[in-house]
């Protein structure tokens, strides 16, 4: 139902772009992601951070707004359950999709993009559990909101260097954000 919801809302917005608008641009970019990871839930307690990626395509719309689809692949997140014993420390990670509309703000620069944004994620996930007498590896996948803040600024032509913070509303149990920090081409 969310991703419904966001997908109209998204085709109703990309029905009022025109072609010939000087800021209709695509750009792709990628970057380095530091991420931040706590969870705490049946016994398991992981809180730890590491860097990642994040690659992007977005498609901006007018002036003000764009729309974005992202891959994101987080570090390897791990904890412990048996702090002071031999085994039990465990190993997740995420990976996957985002949509984003984007909504850039007034800036004071011509060089200089401000935006916020907000969409849905999808991401397959993977727990594993190293024990003494095996490991046991659990997958599955989780769903959300996202919401984010970040910049742009030129540094040639069609080159940009961006920097961007995103918290992903994982579940009550589980704290994700990351920083972003990358470059991105236009054209």
């Amino acid at each position: 139902m969310k991703l419904t919801a966001i997908a109209a809302m998204l085709l109703l917005v990309a029905g009022n772009a025109t072609a010939d608008d000087e800021f209709t641009k695509w750009r792709v970019g990628g970057g380095l992601a530091y991420s931040d990871y706590q969870a705490e839930f049946s016994g398991v307690n992981i809180n730890d951070g590491g860097s990642g990626f994040k690659a992007y395509a977005q498609y901006r719309l007018k002036p003000w707004i764009g729309i974005e689809g992202a891959y994101y692949d987080s570090p390897e997140f791990w904890g412990d359950t048996t702090p002071h014993q031999q085994g039990g420390e465990v190993e997740t990670s995420y990976d996957g999709l985002t949509l984003h509309l984007i909504g850039y703000l007034p800036s004071f620069s011509e060089r200089m993009d401000f935006f916020l944004k907000g969409g849905y994620f999808k991401f397959d996930t993977e727990l594993t559990q190293f024990e003494t007498a095996g490991n046991t590896t659990n997958t599955g996948s989780t769903d959300g909101f996202a919401i984010g803040i970040g910049s742009a600024i030129d540094a040639g032509d069609n080159i940009g260097i961006r920097a961007e913070f995103d918290w992903y509303d994982t579940s009550g149990e589980v704290d994700l954000w990351t920083i972003t920090i990358g470059a991105e081409y236009r054209f």
